[in-house]
């Protein structure tokens, strides 16, 4: 409802007669002062029964309005002016700005979105906002890289309503981790409980949620369970790839190694091989990478990892 000049001319004379009226008494002007009092109750009155239509209601808001005087007209203005916030919580479980169902989980190159969020208007960086999350959710970009975007707008946008829809974004991302842990940790009986157990015990305690002890329990307690579950699924490259990636974060290495020898000379698995070789040049170890290459090649695998695809070329 649109507020009409009438509105804003009552309360507005209402408000000013009250705040005259309690100087009038303070300098005792007793006669005026119980005059003006008259008058700003009868404008109350007036102004309720107008909206209201009900004589009892409109009595029950002027009694209202001796409590609260002399500010009641400045509550109804508020009231009637219908200010909202600027900033109005985005729900991210109702409809989606674009289908990403056909989207590749590797295939998004997260660069364009951050050129938007860098040189878009307010309305294009919210609506990457928006995509980013949804897109995380289903997987279909970096889980660990989109959080990070989404972070660094909440880090680096000036406008409150980017802020906000970015903050709120993340708090959402960080309760549908706890929630898929918390799920499949009581429920792990098949290879897929174990699986996404360890990819989203790994997400949450390298996603910026946790630091310190926090980040080390959720690591370490996720390391017991998995190196029991690769002895139950020991020809799951996925499995193992995900528990050592979390020995990884625990700076394990010897452990992670001897995990990784093993089995890599029994499965032979491309993923293994990828995530050997990157390993090892991270840990600057150019003989392990060398053999590494060569068997990759000599195998006949096709590289997947983007990285691997440069150095080999291709």
């Amino acid at each position: 409802m649109k507020m009409n000049k009438y509105i804003y001319f009552f309360t507005i004379l209402a408000l000013i007669l009250g705040i005259i009226d309690i100087f009038l008494f303070i300098f005792h002007h007793y006669n005026l002062g119980f005059i003006v009092l008259a008058i700003y109750y009868l404008i109350l009155f007036i102004f309720n029964y107008l909206s209201e239509k009900k004589l009892f209601t409109a009595l029950i808001k002027t009694f209202l309005a001796f409590i609260l005087f002399p500010f009641y007209p400045l509550i109804l203005l508020l009231q009637y002016k219908r200010i909202e916030p600027l900033y109005k919580p985005i729900n991210f479980y109702e409809h989606k700005l674009v289908d990403t169902s056909n989207i590749g989980f590797s295939s998004v190159d997260l660069a364009p979105f951050n050129i938007i969020l860098k040189y878009g208007d307010p309305n294009q960086r919210k609506y990457v906002v928006r995509l980013v999350y949804n897109s995380i959710k289903e997987e279909k970009i970096d889980f660990i890289g989109g959080i990070n975007l989404i972070r660094n707008a909440i880090k680096e946008d000036t406008h409150p309503d980017v802020i906000l829809y970015a903050s709120d974004a993340l708090t959402n991302l960080e309760n549908h981790l706890i929630s898929k842990i918390s799920h499949y940790m009581g429920n792990l009986n098949t290879l897929e409980d174990y699986i996404n157990y360890a990819k989203y015990s790994y997400y949450y305690a390298n996603s910026g949620f946790l630091a310190g002890e926090h980040k080390f329990e959720v690591l370490w307690q996720s390391s017991i369970i998995l190196r029991t579950a690769i002895e139950m699924f020991p020809e799951s490259p996925l499995l193992i790839v995900y528990t050592l990636r979390i020995l990884e974060s625990l700076n394990e290495y010897e452990n992670l190694e001897e995990v990784l020898n093993e089995k890599i000379n029994k499965i032979r698995a491309q993923e293994l091989y990828e995530y050997a070789i990157m390993y090892y040049i991270k840990r600057r170890k150019p003989k392990s990478v060398q053999k590494l290459v060569s068997e990759f090649i000599d195998l006949g695998f096709s590289p997947e990892h983007e990285s691997i695809k440069f150095l080999l070329g291709g």
